[in-house]
């Protein structure tokens, strides 16, 4: 398998666990809005787009600049990449994707602190997926079978997230 392919499928994996685990967060910015396993699917979506879509993108660029450093370098520019990336991600579509259930709901948005928050949270699972993605993309290539079910798995998640958001923002806007 190519291993660009691989590693986006590694980062695309990597988020949905990191936003399983980090859902209490997210929801503790607007607090009873969103039932946990719903918003789980939600965040699974943006992550899984990310890694897809931006992914892809910041992969090649982590892959120009690292391309002639020092072996043990390379995946702290992946992982700075990484981060930057995430964070700005996590800041203006995931954010924005709460407010628009927020809004019309409540009649708020996700406070300043909220967004530093989100904004350090994403910078962390950025760093921690593009580190394992830079690390482990080499050695789970020749693993096709595996990588090809995870790949499988993570855009089901996405898909059953895109339809649970669908729902909700169905639900607050008609």
């Amino acid at each position: 398998m190519p291993v660009m392919l691989v590693q986006a499928i590694i980062i695309a994996a990597t988020l949905c666990v990191c936003e399983l685990v980090c859902s209490p967060i997210y929801l503790s910015f607007t607090p009873g809005l969103f039932p946990i396993g719903s918003w789980v699917l939600v965040a699974m979506l943006l992550a899984v787009a990310f890694a897809y879509v931006v992914g892809f993108a910041l992969l090649w660029c982590a892959e120009s600049f690292a391309y002639r450093m020092k072996r043990k370098l390379q995946p702290v520019v992946y992982s700075l990449i990484g981060a930057v990336g995430f964070a700005v991600w996590a800041i203006w579509v995931v954010l924005g994707f709460m407010n628009m259930i927020a809004g019309p709901v409540l009649g708020q948005t996700v406070s300043h602190h909220d967004t530093i928050v989100a904004g350090v949270n994403g910078a962390m699972l950025g760093f921690a997926s593009f580190f394992f993605a830079s690390t482990l993309g080499e050695r789970l290539a020749k693993y096709t079978k595996v990588m090809i079910a995870i790949g499988v798995i993570t855009v089901l998640l996405a898909i059953a997230g895109g339809f649970l958001f669908a729902a909700m923002y169905q639900s607050v806007h008609a």
